[in-house]
């Protein structure tokens, strides 16, 4: 604006020493001076387009719905809250619905999963008119939204009104089990409101059948309780198979909460099969941090005298022949003592050679040295505290041959030749790993970064005998298995370079969905589905394959608290931006004041 100001002052001086000094016109001077002086300024003003904040009269409002689904809960007010908000719209104010996204006004019944408003505040500030949110309040992002988005904004608030509900908050269940294993089932139950029924009935059913009718007692409202069902062995088909739990309770007004959905991989055979004799702590423990690795797809089995064979979890007698066609089945075999030998030949074996007593053994404290060796192991152990485990109380000596490598070496009181702990090598396509090592049941015992190093050697061995895919192998694409209602599924690209685009087909039995998705940087992206089971697939490369669950469920459903206060803004001064070239006027005033000085000299006789 100074050199608007600059411009004019200096128009205004050059055109009084023409005028008034050198032409000597007097008044006439006088008037042609102001007109040029006016005429250049406009001008000038029109070139450089300078911006001003003004106060908008009457400027039609913002207001932002709240589309999530707690307001189409039982006991919500969406049919009041959508006439509220057309109401203050008014004839010429917008409407914009918010939720877990920013969508033009509609009238569908809300679906978001999510109750996120800092977005939308932002977007309605760069409108000129006020801004209004109509919602109940139960918004997720409140604590964190800044003052400034808040301040002048108007929250007219409809809270739920408060009904009985009963809802299934958390479902737990095995990612795998083996078609002979029980099954457990862990609920998180709560109660909300004036909910008079002190049980309720949970029905669990497979693909659709019931396998269970249980009642439990439920929690005094409000409250939550965990409750525990076991289920026995179904001898189901092995395979992918969709779980459903449902809570059926007298008086529940809220239905969206009730069920709840997991994927259960049903397996033939397990993944790993750990062969123990004798089963001392060593393997007690190995058995037990592997199933935590691999959840349903481990079996130990222990020798306890010839032929007789005992499930080291359940201590229950086990037929050699089911130890036999395990251990046959098995990805990988894990050979704990010298009686226990049972691999096949394509498969890939780790063998632990303490416990078997035909082999030498040098008692004493062998110490894990911190340099960890080239090696397929090296990633994971690299970041192990290896100062922070007990040291082995024996070792056997082996001597590696040549087409073996060494992960992880000891030495004895901290001094002398290191002595491998882990080794293995690949022959004829096979692969093996040994342990030489009595005594890492201690570093799962001591727990902290003992145990997490301990963990770090039996995830990394796992993932290099299965050929670096973990128990089950690891897919180019990958979807999100189970997700609650109103909240999209992520794909996920795991390969590189990520591709510009993927052509996914979707089907949930019924119909099939084609979708385009392109991943962003990370090799993610994201679609919408209605509540239900689907079963998606790539086209083309890389192929890759899935399924994934919508859940009835959201977290909306069950009451939350009030985390937006009514009328927490006071009303903020409606302001614009207007540029220069937006007053027609200034372009009239260039055009007159030109003018005007052009006919006043061509009368006086000026060129």
């Amino acid at each position: 604006m100074l050199g608007v100001i600059a411009i004019g002052l200096l128009t205004l001086g050059v055109a009084g020493v023409v005028y008034l000094r050198l032409e000597r016109l007097r008044l006439a001077g006088l008037g042609m001076t102001v007109l040029r002086t006016v005429g250049v300024t406009s001008l000038t003003l029109l070139l450089i387009n300078p911006a001003r904040t003004m106060r908008v009269p009457d400027a039609p409002p913002t207001v932002l719905l709240d589309a999530s689904l707690s307001l189409g809960a039982a006991g919500g007010r969406w049919r009041e809250a959508l006439d509220t908000a057309r109401a203050l719209a008014g004839t010429d104010g917008a409407i914009l619905r918010f939720g877990g996204r920013v969508a033009a006004h509609d009238t569908t019944p809300p679906e978001d999963g999510q109750t996120r408003l800092a977005e939308v505040l932002r977007l309605a500030h760069g409108r000129p008119g006020p801004v209004v949110v109509v919602t109940d309040g139960e918004v997720e992002d409140a604590g964190t939204l800044e003052p400034s988005l808040l301040a002048g904004t108007r929250v007219v608030l409809l809270p739920r009104q408060v009904v009985p509900d009963a809802a299934v908050l958390d479902l737990a269940v095995p990612e795998r089990v083996d078609r002979s294993d029980s099954v457990v089932v862990e609920l998180t139950l709560g109660t909300f409101g004036p909910l008079g029924a002190r049980q309720a009935r949970v029905e669990v059913a497979l693909d659709g059948r019931v396998l269970a009718r249980r009642d439990v007692d439920l929690p005094p409202s409000p409250g939550t309780a965990r409750r525990r069902i076991a289920l026995g062995p179904q001898g189901v088909a092995p395979g992918l198979r969709l779980l459903s739990v449902r809570l059926v309770t007298p008086g529940d007004a809220e239905p969206g909460d009730d069920t709840r959905w997991r994927w259960l991989h049903v397996e033939d055979q397990p993944g790993v099969v750990v062969l123990a004799s004798p089963a001392d702590w060593e393997f007690r423990f190995l058995v037990r941090e592997l199933s935590d690795l691999a959840p349903g797809a481990v079996r130990g089995y222990a020798l306890v005298q010839a032929g007789y064979w005992v499930d080291m979890r359940t201590l229950a007698p086990v037929a050699s022949a089911t130890v036999n066609q395990a251990a046959a089945g098995a990805n990988v075999v894990v050979i704990a003592g010298a009686r226990a030998t049972r691999a096949g030949r394509r498969q890939a074996v780790w063998r632990w050679l303490p416990g078997d007593s035909t082999l030498a053994t040098l008692p004493g404290d062998w110490y894990v040295t911190g340099d960890v060796r080239a090696s397929p192991l090296a990633g994971r152990l690299g970041g192990a505290s290896w100062d922070s485990v007990p040291p082995l109380v024996a070792l056997v000596p082996v001597v590696p041959a040549d087409a073996q490598w060494v992960a992880l070496s000891a030495r004895l009181a901290r001094r002398g030749a290191e002595r491998p702990v882990v080794l293995g090598g690949d022959s004829a396509g096979v692969r093996m790993l040994t342990v030489t090592g009595d005594g890492l049941w201690r570093w799962a015992l001591r727990g902290g970064a003992a145990r997490e190093a301990y963990r770090a050697m039996l995830a990394s061995g796992l993932d290099w005998l299965l050929g670096g895919g973990g128990v089950a192998a690891r897919a180019a694409v990958t979807a999100t298995e189970v997700v609650p209602r109103g909240t999209p599924v992520a794909f996920r690209f795991l390969g590189d370079p990520v591709p510009d685009s993927l052509r996914v087909s979707v089907t949930d039995g019924r119909s099939t969905r084609e979708l385009t998705l392109r991943p962003d940087a990370e090799g993610s992206a994201t679609a919408g589905f209605a509540p239900g089971a689907y079963r998606w697939s790539v086209r083309g490369s890389p192929a890759a394959a899935g399924a994934f669950v919508v859940e009835t469920y959201s977290d909306e459903f069950p009451p939350r608290a009030v985390t937006l206060a009514s009328d927490s803004g006071q009303g903020r001064p409606v302001l614009a931006v207007a540029f220069a070239r937006q007053r027609p006027w200034l372009f009239a005033l260039v055009i007159l004041a030109l003018a005007g000085e052009w006919i006043w000299r061509h009368r006086r006789g000026l060129p």
